[in-house]
């Protein structure tokens, strides 16, 4: 019997190193030679089927942490401000829930590594934390924050405490001022010099500035409270 589990592990275990070794491998395609012109391409292949080609490109590519700005950037540039945002956000709740499980129960070795070896002490303490509160804001903060990687976010999340309508519901509030912001420079990339271009450059580091103000204020008081 043990020696049938201990196979069973070992399986696992390949199964899962061969898994990461892919995403590897398909996630350096796609970022060399993927671009927005590219993904534009793309979704106009068929105009009857845009959007949905342009969702299922979201829940997709970042899997295999294709850079998500390329892609919300080229989702307002082809869609508009509105219908880009509306699209983005049906295609960020899949996604995120597909990359929160794979988190939890596929990459789970592979993503306690990374945190162990990759995330400031501070931050990770506050990510193992058994509060569901403090868990919640600190996802929020960093999630409004463009300047964390939106890919190893959905699946760090998974390797937390977090439930997963906590961290549905968080991850939906904090990421849609981003979206509206890189949306809205989508669909003014080619203004660029224009007055349009350059107010929603100023949106991009306006959230730049209050996320970084609020991870400042917040995140310390969440790690004080925990400890």
């Amino acid at each position: 019997m043990k020696n049938k589990l201990s196979i069973n592990e070992k399986k696992i275990k390949y199964t899962k190193i061969f898994l990461i070794i892919i995403i590897g491998l398909v996630s350096y395609f796609l970022v060399r030679n993927i671009s927005i012109e590219q993904i534009k391409k793309w979704v106009l292949i068929n105009n009857k089927w845009a959007a949905i080609i342009y969702i299922l490109t979201f829940i997709i590519l970042p899997i295999f942490f294709f850079p998500v700005p390329v892609i919300v950037v080229a989702g307002g540039s082809l869609f508009g401000l509105t219908k880009g945002s509306i699209y983005t956000f049906m295609a960020v709740i899949v996604n995120t829930t597909i990359m929160y499980f794979l988190g939890r129960f596929l990459f789970k070795d592979f993503v306690n590594s990374f945190v162990e070896n990759h995330v400031s002490e501070k931050i990770k303490n506050a990510l193992f934390s058994k509060n569901q509160k403090v868990l919640s804001l600190v996802l929020f903060i960093i999630r409004l924050s463009p300047i964390f990687s939106y890919n190893l976010v959905n699946y760090i999340s998974g390797i937390t405490e977090i439930k997963f309508i906590p961290y549905i519901l968080t991850t939906i509030i904090g990421v849609l001022p981003g979206i509206i912001v890189f949306i809205n420079i989508g669909e003014n990339v080619l203004k660029i010099g224009s007055k349009e271009f350059f107010v929603s450059l100023l949106f991009l580091f306006i959230l730049v500035i209050i996320s970084a103000i609020i991870s400042k204020l917040f995140l310390k008081d969440s790690v004080n409270k925990e400890n």
